[in-house]
């Protein structure tokens, strides 16, 4: 992790992007620590929404590959991937607008 955000706060965190970036479930199973600000100014410190969506689609699709395949999974992983795709477009459109990578917003 950067070094430069390894003393931030939650608070602080959520200071730069609107959203907590380390968040875990009630039950205490989940802990997941995004990523921090833009990478080519911070480094990876963290993982994506698109990562996460990723696991979910494969355990999804283990779940249709064996005894515990339904049409309820087979639309989770049609829409999983329906989400995947708009991230995609976001991406691409910061790209082509030249905010990629950094903290500015892009237009739609």
């Amino acid at each position: 992790m950067n070094d430069e955000l390894r003393g931030l706060n939650d608070t602080e965190q959520q200071a730069m992007d609107g959203s907590p970036a380390a968040v875990r479930d009630a039950a205490g199973y989940i802990n997941i620590k995004f990523q921090c600000g833009p990478v080519k100014e911070k480094g990876v410190n963290g993982t994506s929404i698109e990562n996460v969506i990723g696991l979910l689609i494969r355990r999804l699709e283990g779940f249709q590959a064996g005894p515990f395949a339904s049409k309820e999974n087979e639309y989770a992983i049609r829409d999983l991937k329906a989400a995947t795709m708009c991230l995609e477009e976001r991406t691409k459109k910061r790209v082509e607008q030249g905010v990629e990578g950094t903290n500015r917003q892009h237009v739609e």
